[in-house]
């Protein structure tokens, strides 16, 4: 369908034009390069179709189209696309964004409308995503029905696979998940609302959850903004980034609720002088059983000095602590020229190092770690001259030999200084390499990109409103 005048519109003119593919070497099939993908958490509104191309009805209104564009290997961003078939593009208030990812689930959020309705929950509708995987069937979609009281706000939100919460479960379990939320209690601070989807039934079921004892005082405060899968039997843990981990039984089998407080480096105060969602929002847990894996910090909120990783067994034992894992400055991360991939999209940025005569990463803004789940000891980061730069690149540097180990574009039109604007999940282990990048639809706007950026900036710009003492997060992030 044509379209002429795009009046009205509440989205930004860049989520219509798509972005490059292959700027890097043909992806591999190895299962090591797409067990795992960096996706942008804000969709394209685009009609792109592939074989991962879902429908579903919105609440009184079109078909909404779901599209997920592979890009592999790490540290390429994949995407989705998502469109209204026979409609406007105007149909939407905003982009529709992910709101969880778990194995081959995504849920997402779309607003119909103006832009008076994008933070209404009664405007807002959320779906859910499921990858074929490799049972030949198609890639489906299904929108949940009403969000209250289930949804106080589209964040902390939990995805639990029926064949994880019930290992050995048998066959025919594919389409069986959790969607989970937690929320606090009306009477306590310990106490908290624990709401459950089941998309067998297709209804909530929801029961109360009270901490132990040794919480339930007027002090104890444990605001959830992240989940995580603890596993396999139905474990699953609500981070507060700034406090610490309410792990909860979600199919009340018999394990009472525990909270695990972080460790006491990431709780101070001091080393932070900004919202914690800023600079915490990546501090992720890989899914290994029992494992809880965490870690990142900086001293301002555009530009990261150090990174810790922790971990620590997931139980209630006394001497099971964090132990750090890895730790290392991000300014002296090594910068090789015959060992990092794709460095020529960052090398007119580095500035060079005037004892080695390398090229390093200083003067450049680098945030929002996330910690690879492929067990690799990879951390990847988003990395600008500028925060407020609309061009970016992604890096993965290996922790344990503090190494850049490659580079890849990451457009950041969209981004608003250093938000947070992509998510790690395992999407991609569910497709084959090709089967998100042969496209049969068509685009009806479509940008020319080169694949490097042009128009070089002046190596080492700093944002000078940064307003952390150095040394408050080195004496932090050096405790044990």
């Amino acid at each position: 369908m044509a379209w002429t005048s795009l009046e009205g519109k509440h989205f930004l003119d860049s989520s219509l034009v798509l972005p490059p593919h292959g700027h890097h070497h043909a992806p591999s099939d190895d299962d090591a390069h797409r067990s795992s993908a960096l996706v942008d958490l804000m969709a394209f509104i685009a009609d792109r179709r592939n074989a991962t191309t879902a429908r579903c009805a919105m609440r009184n209104g079109p078909e909404l189209q779901v599209t997920l564009c592979v890009d592999a290997p790490l540290p390429r961003v994949s995407y989705f696309c998502v469109w209204c078939p026979g409609e406007r593009p105007t149909e939407l208030a905003t982009e529709p964004c992910i709101v969880a990812a778990e194995a081959d689930l995504v849920v997402f959020a779309a607003v119909r409308g103006n832009a008076r309705h994008i933070l209404n929950l009664d405007k807002t509708d959320v779906f859910i995503y499921q990858a074929a995987g490799g049972g030949g069937g198609a890639s489906s979609i299904r929108r949940l029905g009403d969000l209250e009281p289930h949804f106080s706000a589209v964040y902390n939100i939990g995805l639990l696979r029926h064949s994880v919460a019930h290992p050995g479960g048998g066959d025919g379990e594919h389409g069986h998940y959790y969607i989970v939320t937690l929320h606090p209690g009306y009477t306590s601070s310990w106490e908290y609302v624990l709401y459950v989807f089941d998309s067998k039934t297709g209804s909530w079921s929801d029961r109360t959850v009270s901490l132990g004892p040794e919480h339930r005082h007027s002090q104890f405060n444990c605001s959830p903004s992240k989940v995580i899968v603890l596993g396999n039997g139905g474990l699953m843990a609500f981070v507060d980034l700034w406090r610490g981990i309410i792990v909860v039984d979600v199919l009340d089998r018999g394990v009472p609720p525990r909270f695990i407080l972080l460790p006491r480096a990431l709780r101070s105060r001091r080393i932070l002088r900004m919202d914690a969602g800023i600079v915490r929002d990546q501090q992720q847990q890989q899914q290994q059983p029992d494992v809880i894996n965490g870690g990142a910090t900086s001293n301002v909120a555009s530009r990261l000095r150090k990174v810790s990783m922790w971990s620590r067994m997931a139980t209630w034992e006394e001497d099971d602590d964090w132990r750090r894992d890895h730790i290392f400055s991000v300014p002296d991360i090594i910068v090789d020229e015959d060992y990092a991939l794709h460095l020529e999209l960052l090398r007119p940025e580095l500035q060079v190092d005037d004892a080695t005569g390398r090229p390093t990463l200083r003067g450049l803004h680098i945030t929002r770690p996330a910690i690879s789940l492929n067990d690799d000891d990879k951390v990847y980061f988003m990395a600008k001259v500028d925060p407020w730069d609309k061009r970016g690149w992604v890096i993965a540097v290996d922790m344990r030999s503090k190494r850049l180990e490659d580079v890849g574009i990451f457009r950041a039109e969209r981004v608003i200084g250093v938000d947070l604007s992509y998510t790690l999940c395992r999407i991609s282990k569910y497709f084959s390499t090709s089967t998100g990048k042969s496209t049969t639809g068509h685009l009806k706007r479509q940008g020319q990109f080169c694949t490097e950026y042009p128009n070089k900036r002046q190596a080492g710009r700093t944002d000078d409103g940064t307003s952390m003492d150095v040394e408050d997060i080195d004496d932090n992030m050096d405790e044990d």
